[in-house]
């Protein structure tokens, strides 16, 4: 009988790694805070899609500061640690609520800014971004008729171009 996780190397392959668990990434959580001299606790648990992390604690407003970059970076390295490997549930990080606030206060500036370029017919560029702020704006703004979008830059951060769209029809059928 042979074991279908490890490939003909006989290493273990990256497809069939075991998945993370909440308690493996809580645990993860609670190590890097610890090293970072922060007083903030994890509580970690599997909602079917992801991984959630939820953080409380006095130094909490450190990883809140900057617009969520603390957060952002520890999502960023816990999904780069744990999956370093093997595929799983992809771990997100919040902070009482703040997630939630943010994508909403990313959207609005998003819809804003996209009204604008449907008025004046002329590009506009959003503030530098991370990936999971600029997939929000993607599929935010794919609802709405008469702008397109594209991510603009290299890097982590990069900015959203807002265009206005062809007219309809008309470029395609040439009426």
């Amino acid at each position: 009988m042979t074991d279908d996780r490890v490939g003909e190397s006989g290493a273990e392959t990256e497809d069939h790694a075991p998945a993370a668990d909440a308690g493996e990434v809580e645990r993860l959580v609670e190590r890097m805070l610890r090293g970072l001299g922060l007083d903030v606790r994890a509580s970690a648990r599997d909602d079917q899609e992801t991984i959630q992390v939820d953080l409380a604690g006095a130094d909490r407003d450190y990883l809140l500061s900057r617009k969520g970059e603390g957060l952002s970076a520890l999502q960023y390295l816990l999904n780069r640690i744990i999956y370093r490997g093997r595929k799983g549930k992809k771990i997100q990080v919040d902070c009482g609520g703040f997630r939630k606030l943010r994508e909403e206060e990313i959207v609005d500036i998003a819809v804003r800014t996209a009204e604008k370029v449907k008025t004046s017919g002329e590009e506009s560029l959003l503030s530098p971004l991370n990936p999971y702020e600029r997939r929000i704006v993607h599929l935010a703004l794919a609802e709405i008729g008469g702008v397109e979008t594209h991510s603009v830059g290299d890097g982590f951060l990069k900015r959203i171009a807002i265009l206005p769209t062809a007219k309809s029809g008309q470029d395609r059928d040439g009426s």
